[in-house]
């Protein structure tokens, strides 16, 4: 569906910037409302996997070879990439 069909307005600037994404505001054709749109950053998911892929093979070699840290690593990668993750599906965030 063309943006141009929801909404009569649209920010030319972001109005907040994160790493994952930007934040522009805009008004609703239907309603007249003024919404804040989330725009995901292009290639994100896949930048973000290979640093998780990268980060997964490090945390395997801390959990083999440095003695003194007794958390399995690679457990704490894994649930640090899920939550990253989670906040990239924008649909599942607006949800909850």
């Amino acid at each position: 569906m063309p943006l141009d069909s929801l909404y009569s307005a649209i920010s030319a600037e972001p109005i907040a910037a994160a790493s994952l994404g930007q934040v522009y505001k805009a008004q609703l054709k239907c309603s007249g409302q003024v919404v804040a749109i989330k725009v995901q950053r292009p290639g994100i998911e896949e930048a973000i996997g290979l640093d998780f892929y990268l980060l997964r093979g490090l945390g395997f070699l801390i959990n083999k070879y440095v003695d003194f840290i007794s958390t399995n690593v690679v457990v704490l990668i894994d649930e640090f990439a899920k939550r990253v993750y989670q906040e990239l599906n924008y649909v599942q965030v607006h949800n909850s």
